[in-house]
């Protein structure tokens, strides 16, 4: 009986990483936009604070830079480049987004003209309610010479106005 509910919950926490979690806000915690540090691209957040511009807010929670796993969930990456994979919480202030529509964009302080694009493991997008946390796993192919976790920063656009957070912990 116990390998079936380690069965149950393992599928049970590997549909939670496919699919996204959202949870309600806890009580102390009302809104996106509570908590939410300045940052920018030249000054990002450290990693596990929460950033946000116009209505998105996200906050890292890890990454992994190369993952390899990635691979596995989305095929080779083109040739030259490594996946590097960010899992994050995000928030939403406006009704009718799907996770693609909030999601990120990774830089490098190495080379400012990179902008990695955020490609989904999920099949399917996930809406968004409003004010509600959102767990998301994204990866991003970027250049062999830049996958570096200490100079990729995790921002919310690629405007020079956008939040910006760290990959690691400083």
């Amino acid at each position: 009986m116990r390998s079936r509910s380690t069965a149950i919950l393992s599928i049970a926490a590997a549909a939670v990483l496919l699919a996204g979690c959202s949870s309600t806000p806890s009580p102390a915690s009302t809104s996106a936009t509570d908590q939410v540090v300045d940052s920018s691209f030249e000054s990002p957040a450290a990693m596990s604070e929460r950033v946000g511009a116009d209505g998105v807010a996200l906050e890292v929670w890890s990454s992994a830079a190369p993952d390899g796993a990635a691979e596995a969930a989305l095929d080779a990456p083109e040739a030259g480049t490594q996946w590097v994979t960010v899992n994050v919480a995000q928030w939403v202030s406006t009704e009718g987004l799907k996770d693609v529509d909030a999601a990120p964009v990774l830089r490098s302080t190495v080379d400012e003209s990179f902008v990695g694009t955020a490609v989904s493991p999920r099949s399917i997008e996930v809406p968004m309610t409003p004010e509600k946390s959102y767990t998301f796993a994204w990866s991003f192919q970027v250049p062999e010479n830049l996958v570096d976790a200490g100079a990729l920063v995790l921002c919310t656009t690629d405007a020079d106005d956008s939040a910006c957070s760290a990959l690691v912990a400083g």
